[in-house]
């Protein structure tokens, strides 16, 4: 049993079709936003899948990874979808649980063996994937992307604390941080690095 987590259309329907079409496979449902797909899997309506396929990027958030802390133990294995193969998503997904990540350009078959692969307690990372994994940055926290849109926006220190309602302090302390953490000297390489890794995405800046 299967549930489909995107919010392109074209894509959901044809991973949907060919699920269906699937003589050992199920579609149990489908979703178009995070909170869909939380009251989908864990809502009244009562579908137990034993995969969720989700895109990491919902509405130009990396939701797919927040779906991951979602997910209660023992609950639905989670494959990854997604456009982008930057090593630090990579890592992140893999040290969420995800149980794989594969890239929308795969082939349709590809995504079905990775389907059956996973619900068998398999995973689907590619070899190169694997070795990505290991070399990769560590992804930001929720709340140090927070602060990084709001760099790569050009707000000031003061502004970023006034909108996650913190102090100048704290938020100087995140900043120091992230560029002990990636080696960088300035606001616009930490920037610049962030648009780069695909932390903060063009659509999300302020």
């Amino acid at each position: 049993r299967v549930v489909l987590v995107d919010d392109h259309p074209a894509i959901l329907d044809a991973i949907s079709a060919a699920v269906r079409a699937a003589p050992d496979l199920a579609l149990a449902g489908t979703a178009r936003s995070l909170d869909d797909a939380r009251s989908l899997i864990a809502g009244p309506r009562g579908v137990t899948p034993d995969v969720v396929i989700s895109d990491v990027q919902l509405a130009g958030e990396a939701e797919g990874l927040r779906l991951l802390e979602a997910v209660e133990p023992g609950g639905p294995a989670v494959l990854l979808l997604s456009s982008f193969d930057q090593p630090p998503l990579i890592r992140t997904a893999f040290e969420r649980g995800a149980a794989g990540y594969l890239l929308k350009t795969s082939e349709v078959s590809e995504i079905l063996d990775a389907i059956r692969t996973v619900a068998g307690g398999g995973t689907a990372f590619s070899a190169s994937m694997l070795r990505t994994i290991r070399s990769a940055p560590r992804r930001p926290s929720d709340r140090e992307i927070e602060v990084l849109t709001l760099v790569c926006g050009g707000a000031s220190n003061d502004e970023i604390g006034a909108r996650l309602g913190v102090t100048e302090k704290t938020v100087e302390s995140h900043l120091r941080r992230l560029f002990d953490r990636y080696g960088v000297l300035s606001r616009t390489e930490l920037a610049v690095l962030a648009l780069r890794e695909g932390w903060v995405t063009e659509k999300a800046r302020p």
